[in-house]
């Protein structure tokens, strides 16, 4: 019989559950870092699932009553030029659905983001976030209501270059014990998809095992697992595990030339190990197609006690394999305790059996390796959850949002029902020893300033990251857009081409996916070659919604109940070059959906923006 890793999870909170403040220092609990003195959780939302799915209690019934006052978000009009590639008609596999229970509010599943794709001739693959894989059971032990299914990371594959498409699941890593009973784990998502020169499909992902001690009940653990496919995306193996790390976070996957064994691809991954006194950073590799892993950790940030400094903590890191001399750059976001942070960045020329930094030389940085940045967004309050002890953890993230303050946040910042958390992950491309790099950047130099607009910043380096290009905003700069974010960046075949996609929130409130396209190795991106990607703006869904009750004043609320607060667009969108296409993947919410009428629920009969998967194959004009 097969038997889920899940069933040893259950959940408590009614939403998202974040932990005590704290400071990233042998007292403190890992996952959060200090800015200014606020403590700010930097785990991504499938970290903070996959949390939640140990916590080791159960859902219960709703006491609160319903919220009035949310306002219902304007229609938006459907219309053509891009196309949907999750919850198709005649779909059986990962479509929405909502479940209800007698003395629960709804659980809506239809949050599908945070998308990355990879290309192989006419076969496309696309992987997102997708919480139509959880699933509830009513507790067959007591009161309440257990999760029996957990599979957040999901597919879908087109073999006709966009045509048609089909959807899926990844499967999770599976163990046997000696009386043959199969335990199955869980995905919890963080997509991240690479394709090799022979058109085999690798997939990394954030998840669970079963392990089993001797004389022991099974026991799960987080883990880091790679999937592949040998057929275009139809099929995929189980979860391979490149390591078991409860503290993992944030992984990425590349694939790329040996750079001695020039015919033999590799197969990397990095992530954040969340560790008690630093933020690892961790590295695995196979050098087999997938089918065994090695793993270590090489690079452990350490604290400084100048607050503007480099601290011990570090997230996002992006690996990429230059695919002519096989060299693998490693970029990431490293946290100072005050407003700038800093991009820095590992080189391997032996396939990671070393690493030394890139230097940036920035004057007046802390050292040659570091280039200050300003995170985009403003500092906002994503609900606040009291303890058993009395005491509140406030969720405190950058976002970008719409609508007006709703009052009532426990520390003053503003709180917005329909936001989207903002994250700094390094968008990277290498060939033979050219380096491209882009990062959104706020135009203010104070850390969560709500005045503060973003733009997306790039540099190149022609020796293979030692000196660089001076910086230079990419998109249009406008008094209608307000914010650039989350960018994704691409080179074609002809060295020429940088394709960089990005999010723009107008002033209204609206966002779009636009593409800017430089034809002279990113010397200049022309306004009149930027594209707009989207063929319909749209608006940020309720994912901050206040459910406050007499125990949790301060309570927020995703629509989709299971997904962190605040989280929308995801962490990233993707643009991906094959046989001189290209291709963008984003996390988009056209769409509409009305929520059940219920009485328990603080959103009842509204309708409102939800998140689905868009796929356009973009040619730069």
């Amino acid at each position: 019989m097969t038997r889920r890793a899940t069933l040893l999870f259950c959940l408590t909170l009614l939403v998202m559950p974040v932990f005590p403040a704290f400071a990233q220092d042998d007292d403190t609990t890992p996952g959060f870092v200090n800015k200014l003195g606020e403590e700010v959780d930097v785990r991504s939302g499938s970290r903070v699932l996959a949390d939640e799915f140990q916590s080791g209690n159960v859902i219960l019934p709703e006491l609160a009553g319903p919220i009035t006052g949310i306002p219902v978000l304007p229609q938006i009009q459907l219309r053509g030029g891009n196309t949907q590639i999750n919850n198709l008609t005649g779909q059986t596999i990962g479509i929405d659905y909502t479940q209800i229970f007698t003395g629960f509010r709804p659980f809506v599943h239809a949050t599908q983001s945070e998308v990355s794709v990879a290309a192989s001739g006419r076969t496309i693959v696309a992987t997102y976030n997708n919480s139509a894989g959880l699933h509830l059971i009513p507790n067959p032990s007591g009161p309440g209501l257990l999760v029996d299914q957990v599979q957040l990371s999901g597919f879908s594959v087109s073999q006709d270059g966009g045509q048609t498409w089909a959807s899926g699941f990844f499967p999770p890593s599976i163990t046997t014990d000696a009386s043959g009973n199969v335990f199955a784990g869980d995905t919890f998502g963080d997509p991240s998809v690479g394709v090799d020169r022979s058109g085999n499909f690798y997939f990394a992902n954030l998840a669970s095992t079963v392990v089993l001690p001797n004389g022991k009940p099974p026991e799960a653990h987080g883990t880091i697992q790679v999937n592949k496919s040998s057929n275009g995306g139809q099929t995929w193996s189980a979860g391979a595990i490149v390591q078991i790390d409860d503290a993992s976070d944030k992984e990425w996957l590349a694939v790329g030339p040996d750079p001695v064994h020039k015919n033999r691809d590799n197969i990397y991954v990095t992530w954040t190990s969340f560790q008690q006194t630093a933020c690892e950073l961790r590295f695995g590799r196979s050098t087999d197609g997938g089918a065994t892993w090695t793993a270590k950790t090489i690079f452990v940030p350490t604290a400084d006690p100048k607050a503007a400094n480099p601290q011990n903590c570090l997230q996002f890191s992006n690996p990429v394999v230059d695919g002519i001399t096989g060299t693998l750059y490693v970029p990431f976001l490293r946290f100072s305790n005050s407003d700038q942070d800093f991009i820095q960045m590992l080189v391997s020329n032996d396939a990671g059996e070393t690493f030394h930094f890139a230097m940036f030389n920035i004057p007046g940085a802390p050292n040659p390796t570091v280039m200050p940045i300003t995170q985009p967004g403003e500092f906002t309050e994503c609900g606040a959850t009291r303890q058993s002890n009395g005491r509140f953890s406030v969720n405190l993230r950058l976002t970008i949002h719409a609508g007006t303050n709703v009052d009532h946040s426990l520390t003053g910042l503003r709180r917005f029902v329909n936001a989207s958390r903002l994250t700094v992950q390094p968008a990277l491309a290498a060939r033979n020893g050219t380096l491209y790099l882009a990062w959104s950047n706020s135009t203010s130099l104070s850390f969560g300033d709500p005045n503060g607009r973003s733009n997306i910043k790039f540099i190149r380096s022609d020796d293979g990251g030692n000196t660089w290009t001076p910086e230079q905003i990419v998109n249009p700069v406008t008094s209608d857009d307000v914010q650039h974010v989350l960018p994704a960046l691409a080179i074609d075949e002809d060295p020429n081409d940088v394709h960089i996609t990005y999010y723009t929130q107008h002033s209204n409130g609206t966002v779009d996916l636009d593409m800017a396209n430089s034809h002279d190795q990113g010397n200049s991106f022309p306004t009149e070659r930027t594209v707009r990607v989207t063929s319909e703006s749209f608006n940020l869904p309720p994912t901050n919604i206040p459910n406050p009750s007499m125990a949790q004043p301060f309570a927020t609320t995703n629509y989709d109940r299971q997904i962190a607060q605040c989280y929308a667009l995801g962490e990233y969108q993707s643009v991906f070059t094959a046989n001189g296409s290209v291709y963008a993947g984003w996390g988009d919410m056209r769409n509409l959906m009305t929520e059940p009428i219920n009485a328990l629920s603080p959103i009842s009969g509204q309708t409102h923006s939800q998140e689905d998967v868009m796929v356009q194959k973009v040619k730069a004009q």
